[in-house]
């Protein structure tokens, strides 16, 4: 439905619809710019869990090398099945982690980006709208 620029009246009602249209768009604009933010901290997020997925990957390697030894202490034996089985646990938790940030919530944030998009364009037209109906009125 288009917005009917006949109901402003007089210069000032413009004025005030105008000054409520960039209020609106500031919200807007912050909202991108959060947007934006966690997009970043995403990205950010995800390359550290890559690093720490290469990391607790490297410590299970070197544990399957060490469990391989022939003559092993008992003692460090089960000391590295111990810390073998948690670092398992780790990288589960870790490969879930970036999994999760890429699938739904990628999904959601580019959703959200759009109607942002849309919004700013909406707002963006109404204020061309109501400056051109300003110029009609008399002063």
């Amino acid at each position: 439905m288009a917005a009917d620029y006949a109901l402003l009246t007089d210069r000032a009602m413009c004025d005030a619809a105008t000054a409520e249209i960039e209020f609106e768009l500031k919200t807007y604009t912050t909202r991108e710019a959060v947007g934006e933010l966690a997009d970043t901290r995403t990205e950010r997020s995800k390359n550290s869990t890559a690093a720490q997925l290469a990391v607790v990957n490297s410590k299970i390697a070197a544990a399957d090398i060490l469990l391989a030894t022939a003559g092993i202490d008992p003692d460090l034996l089960e000391k590295t099945t111990d810390d073998r089985a948690a670092l398992l646990v780790r990288r589960t938790t870790l490969t879930k982690r970036g999994r999760n940030a890429e699938g739904l919530n990628h999904f959601l944030s580019e959703v959200d980006a759009e109607q942002v998009d849309a919004q700013v364009a909406t707002l963006t037209t109404v204020k061309a709208g109501i400056a051109t109906r300003r110029a009609t009125l008399p002063a």
